[in-house]
């Protein structure tokens, strides 16, 4: 995806889309294209519980592998947990399954002036699918056209076998429309850059030029302007060098509200992380942030080791209460945090993945037996036990786990064991 100067960008999030029921192992419903004759057609067939998926999977003992449901639909897999559902994205084609059993929901095809790209965005507990192209209109073989870009907004589980999307916008120029945390971004190459709300399709434009950070960042301010996020409150700005520069929202709060010290600000999903060294404490805190205040909604004292790869991994459980981010953990509903760090008596562990019921999934330093030895965290106790699982979900919610196997290009579900 084609990233703008000044811009920093994540994809982490999840939308939704779709019709009328359709058996999930139907033709019509599993191959978003044509394919050659003789070629297999890739399906989304359930498995009827209790029949087990045809791939069986190494995964964590709290799946069973003996039930579920499997897709070898092409494209890209973005977890719907707020529907209860799965996007398979493959260009401009859309289909969604329902996770508990793998039938297609819905489908749509999208187009736009350019090649269409799709993402998925979860924001204020409402899933979206966002689907945009960039490209000229109007021209012919004398007038050169206009560039514009398209943006196609489809809310949660609508009716109908084609479905129209919520909102269309069609926007002058060149832009990138990447998804910002808590709404979308789209940027482009002269500093200028929006912001869309998905649940309404307003849009605000923003010069980045024209931004300055409030005079309690700085006294005397010199560096770029970049657009990291979007907030409740507005696009969080920083002003490089990074990764410890200013950090503000126009109009809003910034990042002095938080610390004296100067404070690191990065997002999962629309979840905002701050971290800042207390010199007088000698300590180091990370803080889950209100996007909307900057109040810490949980915070604990951490120096994870700084050749691990802080945002691999990062990840939000379906129901919003747990956070865990490089050896770092997060219970937002009680205010408190976990510190996987490096000890005298305990090795770190770098978390990767978290469920609605508290348990998370990381690994341990490599042994000479293991190159990635896996582990289970209990985050209401914070123990850590070791595991034998060689697949961890990339989502879980509804009961049950989504679990990707390169091998055979296979989304697999298991549920929860009861």
């Amino acid at each position: 995806m084609y990233r703008p100067r000044r811009i920093l960008v994540a994809v982490l999030a999840a939308g939704l889309l779709s019709s009328c029921g359709q058996n999930a192992g139907s033709t019509g419903a599993a191959s978003p294209r044509p394919l050659p004759s003789g070629t297999p057609t890739p399906s989304a067939s359930a498995s009827p519980l209790p029949v087990a998926p045809k791939t069986q999977l190494p995964v964590p003992s709290l799946y069973d592998t003996s039930r579920g449901w499997e897709s070898n639909l092409p494209g890209d897999q973005f977890p719907l947990p707020h529907s209860g559902a799965v996007a398979v994205v493959q260009g401009g084609e859309l289909t969604v399954l329902d996770v508990t059993n793998g039938q297609v929901l819905g489908k749509s095809t999208v187009t736009g002036p350019g090649s269409v790209s799709a993402f998925a965005i979860t924001v204020q507990g409402k899933d979206y699918l966002v689907a945009s192209s960039s490209g000229t209109v109007g021209g012919d073989v004398v007038r050169k056209g206009r560039e514009v870009t398209t943006i196609d907004i489809f809310h949660a589980r609508p009716t109908g076998n084609t479905v129209k999307p919520a909102h269309h916008l069609e926007l002058d120029g060149d832009g990138s429309v990447t998804n910002g945390g808590g709404g979308l971004l789209v940027t482009f190459e002269d500093d200028i850059f929006m912001t869309v709300d998905p649940a309404t399709g307003e849009t605000k434009k923003y010069d980045l030029r024209r931004q300055r950070p409030p005079a309690r960042e700085c006294k005397i301010c010199i560096g770029v302007n970049e657009v990291l996020a979007v907030t409740p409150r507005g696009p969080l700005l920083a002003m490089s060098p990074r990764p410890f520069d200013h950090h503000w929202i126009p109009g809003s709060w910034s990042a002095k509200d938080i610390s004296d010290s100067r404070v690191f600000i990065t997002w999962v999903k629309d979840h905002f992380i701050a971290k800042w060294y207390d010199d007088a404490a000698k300590r180091e805190t990370w803080a889950v942030l209100d996007g909307a205040t900057g109040k810490v909604r949980a915070e604990v004292t951490c120096v994870p080791d700084r050749r691990d790869d802080d945002s691999d991994g990062a990840a939000v459980s379906a129901g919003g209460r747990y956070l865990v981010y490089s050896q770092t953990a997060f219970d937002l509903e009680k205010g408190t945090g976990h510190c996987f760090e490096e000890t005298d008596q305990d090795k770190p562990i770098h978390l990767n993945g978290v469920t609605d019921d508290g348990i998370a999934f990381g690994v341990a330093p490599p042994t000479d037996e293991v190159e990635d030895p896996r582990v289970i965290v209990d985050l209401a106790t914070g123990q850590v036990e070791p595991a034998d699982y060689r697949v961890r979900p990339f989502a879980d919610y509804s009961g049950y786990g989504l679990f990707w196997d390169d091998s055979t290009k296979t989304m697999v579900a298991y549920p929860h064991r009861t």
